[in-house]
C-alpha cells in the first residue's frame, strides 16, 4: 500500500522540479512566468531529493527505474544551480579600493538604534541606506571625523567622501531612485544610482522595471553612472533587470564571495539586493552579510578604477 501511495509525493516533487526548470527557461519576461522564475534552486534541490526517495519506494518496475533516473538527473542539475549561489573564491581588494555598503533598512522605528549599531562595524565605508527611518539620528555610532552625511528622497548616504550631488530622480508607483555623486580617494568622481523597487509580487517585474528605467533615463544620463545599487525585488539573472539596464553587470556574479542570497535575512534564498556595475569600474569583491537586524542582508562591495 505504501509503495502504491508513493506515486503521489513522487509526482508532486517532480512537478516542482519541472516548474523550476520552466522558470529557468522562461525567466520573468511575463507576469505569470515570474512565479516560476522565483522558485529558488535550493527548493528544487530539496524537491529532487524528495523525488528520489519517493521513487525508490515505488513498486519495482520500469516506472520505478525511470523515475529514479529522472530524479537523479534533477538532483544533479539542481545541485549545480544551487552551487552557483556560492563562491569559494577568496577575493582580496587593493589599497585604493572604494568600499561601499548598501542596505534596505525597511524604515526601522524602535529598531533605529539597533540598526545603527549593526552598521558600526562597517565604519569607514561609503554607506547607502534605503528606507533609513530614524537611523540618521544615531549616525554618530558609525560616522568618523570628517565624514559626510547626505539624505535625498528615501535614501541616506554617509562616508569618507565629498558629496557633490544628492538628488531624487524617481519617486512613484514603479519605484524610487536617488542619484549620488561624490568624490572619493582612489576612485575620484563616482556616481551611484540608489534604487528601491516595489515588492508587490503581483506586479509584472519586466513591465514595471521597463517603465522605471525609462523614468530614470529621462532624468539621468546612465552613461555617467558607475553603480546601481539597492533592493531590486528581482532575483539575480532576471531578464527584467538585464533588459532595463543592459549596459550594467551584476557585481556578485563578477566577484562574489560566500553565499550570494540576501532575503530573508535569517535564511536567505532569494538574490534581490543587487549591485550593478558599469565598465570602467572594476569590482574586486562583493559579499552579503547578516546585520543581525531587519529583513535584508547587507550588500558590500569593493571597487577600483580600471586602468587603461
Amino acid at each position: 500500500m505504501v509503495r502504491r501511495l508513493a506515486i503521489v509525493p513522487c509526482t508532486g516533487a517532480a512537478l516542482v522540479c519541472l516548474a523550476w526548470a520552466a522558470g529557468c527557461l522562461l525567466n520573468d519576461r511575463w507576469s505569470w512566468s515570474q512565479w516560476l522564475w522565483w522558485i529558488p534552486a535550493p527548493v528544487a534541490l530539496a524537491s529532487a531529493l524528495f523525488w528520489l526517495v519517493s521513487a525508490r519506494l515505488l513498486v519495482p518496475s520500469t516506472l520505478r527505474r525511470r523515475a529514479t533516473f529522472a530524479a537523479v538527473a534533477a538532483l544533479v542539475i539542481a545541485s549545480g544551480a544551487t552551487m552557483r549561489s556560492f563562491s569559494f573564491v577568496s577575493r582580496a581588494h587593493g589599497p585604493d579600493a572604494l568600499h561601499v555598503l548598501c542596505w534596505n533598512a525597511r524604515w526601522p522605528g524602535e529598531q533605529a538604534r539597533a540598526s545603527a549599531e549593526a552598521l558600526s562595524p562597517w565604519a569607514g565605508r561609503v554607506m547607502i541606506i534605503s528606507n533609513p527611518g530614524r537611523i540618521a539620528e544615531h549616525a554618530s555610532l558609525w560616522l568618523r571625523e570628517g565624514e559626510q552625511l547626505a539624505e535625498a528622497g528615501t535614501f541616506l548616504l554617509t562616508g569618507p567622501v565629498k558629496v557633490i550631488e544628492a538628488r531624487p530622480v524617481v519617486q512613484g508607483d514603479d519605484g524610487f531612485a536617488t542619484l549620488f555623486r561624490f568624490e572619493a580617494q582612489g576612485t575620484g568622481l563616482t556616481s551611484v544610482l540608489a534604487i528601491d523597487l516595489p515588492s508587490n509580487p503581483f506586479r509584472s517585474r519586466h513591465a514595471a522595471l521597463a517603465r522605471f528605467a525609462a523614468q530614470v533615463r529621462a532624468s539621468v544620463d546612465l552613461r555617467t553612472v558607475d553603480l546601481i545599487v539597492g533592493d531590486f525585488n528581482c532575483t539575480r539573472g532576471s531578464a527584467s533587470v538585464h533588459d532595463a539596464f543592459p549596459e550594467f553587470r551584476d557585481a556578485w556574479s563578477l566577484a562574489g564571495q560566500g553565499w550570494g542570497a540576501s532575503w530573508p535575512r535569517e535564511t536567505p534564498i532569494l538574490h534581490i539586493d543587487l549591485a550593478l556595475v558599469r565598465d570602467g569600474l572594476h569590482v574586486e569583491r562583493c559579499e552579503l552579510h547578516d546585520p543581525g537586524v531587519g529583513h535584508h542582508r547587507l550588500n558590500t562591495l569593493s571597487c577600483s578604477r580600471e586602468r587603461r
